[in-house]
């Protein structure tokens, strides 16, 4: 049987979330948008419930047949489908980020709107009802989308954020963003 490979291959993007991820342990994790499976896999090493959504089919198909992931595969966007009864305790993504001149034809897995950052604000906002009190949301984010909105609508959701790793390329510079409830609002 063949397996159609995801559109998305793993990128200095990807190995720099995965490279966030050290330190991250609990009960339970999800990854808004799989991809390759990189991440998902690599989540399931320190947490007992992994669930992994993804728009795109063929992508949880692929982790799912290749990969050998021991998580739960949903297929939706973002984390819409998901029930605000589980809690996690550590909500990862990697969204799209490219802006797109054409809102109505762009690849999906790239282009994160006319902004490059409406995918990752439709993540943060469908994963706060997700996330456990003490838990964290970590986003990656480029500088060739527009992270002061990000950064805006995070501030008006009453959520605190910091950046734990960065990356410069020559055309862009990558972050990743930790995310989290404001101790007081707890």
């Amino acid at each position: 049987m063949t397996h159609k490979i995801p559109k998305y291959q793993p990128s200095d993007d990807t190995y720099l979330m995965l490279d966030s991820l050290a330190g991250y342990r609990g009960n339970s994790a999800l990854e808004i948008g799989v991809g390759s499976g990189i991440i998902l896999k690599e989540l399931c090493k320190s947490f007992s419930i992994v669930v992994g959504t993804d728009i795109d089919l063929d992508a949880l198909s692929y982790c799912n047949q290749l990969n050998r992931i021991e998580a739960d595969l949903i297929c939706c966007d973002g984390a819409k489908a998901l029930a605000p009864f589980q809690k996690y305790d550590l909500i990862v993504s990697n969204p799209p980020y490219l802006p797109a001149e054409d809102n109505d034809i762009y690849d999906r897995t790239i282009y994160g709107g006319i902004t490059g950052s409406d995918v990752a604000l439709e993540f943060i906002i469908s994963a706060i009802n997700l996330l456990s009190q003490h838990g964290a949301i970590l986003i990656l984010l480029s500088s060739l989308s527009n992270v002061p909105q990000v950064y805006n609508v995070i501030a008006s959701l009453g959520l605190c954020r910091r950046t734990i790793s960065t990356k410069k390329l020559f055309f862009e510079s990558l972050s990743v963003e930790e995310i989290r409830f404001f101790p007081s609002t707890i």
